[in-house]
């Protein structure tokens, strides 16, 4: 086809959206609300009159604790340990419709007072002024971290007027510009004494003296974060209500052979349904997610979780977890139980909500414990909830029909307590306590005064503090006082051999637990063998918590005596959640010793034992060490193992394998022939011998006949540059959502290891990185402003030819020609537009695929690279 009569054809695809709004889909009918649903005028309400609109759970009541015009906009809060409330305003954020506004200085952070005492504040000092869209605080040590993408501030008050008047930069890669709907947030102290974010690929940790240490973790979720009495992080997106890691990130990496899970673990089916107390037409893509009566069905805007931690509340409330539901101007409550090891949740009750409201300009967008045991709501109050990149029409309509961008600049603080509980007071003690008195604080029954009073201890450095720490940890008759007083050392660094010895004893598996874990200091840089030996006898004990925890510590030894644990472990455990990820994710390069004695020492196998072997032998396939992969294929072909085992090996083996996205599998390269499994393929006779032929035909070695070389992209000394400047770019933007190996992360990101878009048509893979992608709940922003060619091309050059793909440079010259092509588009593209769009303009162009296979020390399987990509805001 003539070049000009294609462009010609593709025109329609390319302007449609033209005079459509940003979030508008192609194909999809937005339908204006039936005429049947009355919808109700949305005035904007005093907060004494937004108080009457609330319903909720039976036996609670709600009270205001600060409103406008004291603050505006506020997306968080924090208490102090004197009793202050901080608030964050993010002013700038969709002052109308259109979003104008949003570059400018004018978000801030109050501090509210009681002065009066009757439970309301009444008095502002404005801390910090001239923000930029802020997204976060969190008080550290004399100061306040400060999140103003991309910066992270760590911001103090020198001469004690109130404002602060001295900002260092803590980070300079918090988060982007671009979209503050998907950016870097929370900034939660945790248990481990480590500041976690949503969003986010970095955590923190406070040295004293307002200096941090950094170090790279999992992105989780994309507004709010919270954890658990015993430090589990919680978390989720906007169509995701509740996400949590069941075992501390960091053990995940160890092996890079394998993709180990136990976070990110989804404990409630995306789209929940939601029961709201008012007809929601103001919704996003209201006219496919209303019921017949008007009302939100599912979640749409889930965010600002918390795990309930007060004792005010019934006791079965505790360790439940409320969501924010602002599109549906409701708060959700998750039950949740944990049986065996897992964790399950469902909403509390069927047909309701924990909180609703008839008021349409209700927003709860973040939620807290505090200091009282009080559950604390931040009220984003306005009409406009959905960030003008996401807006469709249908929306644009409500708004401007119903008045929703009137009344900007308001906002509420409230405070749901049982109906018998007392007024609010905002006590000063911890702020005036001693050491002494700190220490006595770990044993509060509320989780906020425990976890404020171990992060007071640790930001003193008080030496006299250690021997009162460790007095509380062999003796406090709470076992949570016990547990921070154990962590409260950790971050001290006072955790002595003789203290993590005597709780390894405790009776309560989260202090066992936590014990063992802090006992790993005493296995590096040399391995204490008595620490491993107390650690081993620990293996009887039959609580999950122990277990997993022991299979974690125990890989950390590299000892014959732990992996003999670990062994004894796995036979003990039965079908124990994430146990397999655990040991296995401490076998990097030791995976044959350890295949090899569980198949001579398990002589019936299991479910945890064949997983292992399985998962080991899969990591041993990755890694692409000849030697080591044909230790692992030798006890497939060994007649005399036990049948368990050599399945578990085929089995492993032949899942790990890299496929395309059609599923046709990518060869792997090894520098000598299986030899032991080579004979026993050949020998046929049995289904285990036609496994392991199937399994051969997908392996390369020198000689092996009817093999072609393996295919290598050689770059030019200028292609090479682009994609070095590429990897540090997709590291800077793209990891965040689609993982630093680019696998991706359920309900955030889809993986793009052998992408069809990644490797296909490369105009195509540069359209969606211009205009973003819709693809189901997962949207990706656009990054044409963000990203200039040179940068697109970089980062499309480094993902086409990373992680096995070796599909080739791509110019900035061709980036240049997509993006004057789709320069008028402004909804993200779907799976059909790009489809379209790869017919119009030609066949596949410059993808030459994998290179046919990977050698050894190359990229790994299971792992890939990718565009970046975001999680929608629903409403």
């Amino acid at each position: 086809m003539p070049s000009r009569f294609r462009l010609l054809s593709l025109l329609p695809l390319l302007l449609a959206p033209l005079f459509a709004q940003r979030g508008d889909r192609a194909g999809e009918t937005q339908a204006p609300p039936p005429a049947h649903i009355k919808i109700p005028p949305a005035p904007i309400l005093t907060a004494e009159q937004a108080l009457k609109t609330f319903t909720v759970a039976k036996g609670f009541r709600v009270e205001l604790i600060a409103g406008d015009p004291l603050v505006g906009d506020p997306i968080s809060m924090a208490f102090g340990p004197d009793g202050r409330l901080w608030v964050l305003e993010m002013r700038g954020y969709m002052q109308d419709v259109d979003g104008k506004g949003e570059d400018q200085p004018v978000g801030s952070i109050a501090v509210l007072t009681d002065t009066d005492g009757d439970g309301r504040m009444d008095k502002r000092t404005v801390f910090a002024a001239g923000l930029v869209m802020p997204r976060a605080m969190s008080l550290v040590g004399d100061g306040l971290l400060v999140a103003e993408p991309p910066k992270l501030w760590f911001m103090r008050d020198t001469d004690g007027d109130g404002v602060a008047d001295q900002k260092t930069e803590v980070a300079a890669d918090y988060g982007n510009t671009t979209n503050p709907e998907h950016n870097s947030n929370g900034l939660l102290w945790a248990l481990d004494n480590w500041i976690y974010s949503a969003n986010h690929t970095t955590r923190f940790r406070y040295e004293g003296a307002g200096k941090f240490t950094r170090e790279p973790t999992i992105t989780r979720g994309q507004w709010g974060i919270s954890q658990d009495d015993t430090g589990r992080l919680y978390y989720n997106s906007n169509s995701d209500p509740l996400r949590f890691d069941a075992v501390p990130s960091a053990y995940l990496r160890r092996n890079p052979n394998f993709p180990a899970t136990g976070t990110n673990i989804q404990l409630v089916p995306a789209r929940l349904a939601t029961f709201p107390g008012r007809v929601t037409p103001g919704i996003n893509r209201g006219y496919n997610t209303l019921d017949k009566d008007g009302k939100l069905t599912a979640v749409t805007a889930a965010c600002g979780p918390v795990i309930y931690r007060g004792a005010l509340f019934p006791a079965e409330f505790r360790g439940d977890a409320f969501i924010a539901e602002p599109s549906g101007n409701l708060i959700k409550r998750i039950k949740l139980t944990e049986q065996d090891g897992a964790v399950a949740g469902a909403n509390a009750y069927e047909g309701t909500e924990f909180l609703t409201s008839t008021d349409e300009r209700f927003r709860p967008v973040n939620l807290f414990n505090g200091p009282d045991g009080a559950l604390y709501v931040v009220d984003l109050y306005r009409g406009i909830l959905q960030h003008k990149t996401y807006v469709t029409t249908f929306l644009r309509k409500q708004i401007e029909e119903r008045g929703l961008a009137d009344g900007i600049g308001l906002g509420r603080i409230w405070r749901i307590v049982p109906e018998s509980a007392p007024a609010a007071k905002f006590d000063a003690g911890l702020a005036r306590a001693d050491t002494a008195a700190l220490v006595g604080k770990l044993s509060d029954p509320n989780g906020w005064v425990r976890d404020t009073a171990q992060r007071l201890l640790v930001e003193k450095r008080d030496a006299a503090a250690a021997p009162l720490l460790t007095g509380l940890a062999r003796t406090a008759r709470d076992p949570l006082a016990r547990l921070h007083a154990l962590w409260t050392l950790e971050g001290l660094g006072a955790a002595d051999k003789p203290t993590v010895l005597a709780a390894l004893n405790d009776r309560d598996a989260r202090v066992c637990a936590a014990a063992i874990r802090l006992a790993e200091k005493f296995l590096k840089p040399a391995t204490d063998e008595a620490v491993v030996s107390r650690l081993a006898a620990l293996a009887a004990r039959s609580e999950p918590a122990v277990r997993l925890q022991l299979a974690f510590s125990l890989g950390e030894a590299k000892t014959p005596r732990a992996e003999a644990a670990l062994r004894s472990l796995l036979i003990a455990a039965g079908s124990q959640p994430y146990l397999v990820d655990a040991v296995v994710s401490g076998l990097a390069r030791r995976e044959p010793d350890f295949i090899e004695a569980l198949a001579r020492e398990a002589k019936e196998g299991g479910r945890a034992v064949a997983g292992a072997v399985a998962a080991a032998a899969g990591a041993t396939l990755r890694g692409g060490d000849a030697a080591r992969l044909g230790r692992v294929l030798a006890v497939a072909a060994d007649a005399g193992a036990p049948s368990w085992a050599r399945a578990a090996v085929l089995d492993g083996v032949d899942r790990s394998f890299s496929r395309l996205f059609d599923g046709k599998v990518i060869p792997i390269n090894l520098t000598a022939e299986p030899t032991a499994f080579a004979q026993f393929a050949a020998k046929g006779g049995s289904p285990e011998a036609e496994r392991a032929a199937k399994i051969l035909a997908s392996m390369r070695w020198p000689g092996k006949p009817g093999m072609a070389a393996a295919e290598k992209v050689v770059f030019s000394p200028s292609e090479q540059a682009l994609f070095d400047k590429g990897k540090v770019q997709y590291a800077a933007l793209c990891a965040g959502c689609h993982q630093p190996e680019g696998q991706g992360l359920a309900g955030l990101a889809p993986s793009l290891i052998f992408s069809r878009w990644v490797l296909g048509d490369e105009r195509v893979l540069a359209s969606i990185i211009l205009a973003g992608k819709a693809d189901g709940n997962l949207v990706m922003p656009t990054l044409r402003a963000a990203l200039d060619d040179e940068a697109i091309a970089g980062v499309m050059t480094f993902i086409r030819n990373s992680w096995e793909h070796t599909a080739g440079a791509v110019t900035p010259a061709t980036v240049a020609r997509m993006r004057t092509m789709t320069a008028s588009r402004e909804q993200p593209w779907t799976d059909e537009d790009l489809a379209e769009l790869a017919r119009m303009i030609g066949g596949p162009r410059g993808a030459r695929g994998p290179g046919g296979g990977r050698g050894p020390g190359g990229p790994r399987g299971g792992r890939g690279p990718g565009e970046p990509s975001e999680t929608k805001k629903g409403n």
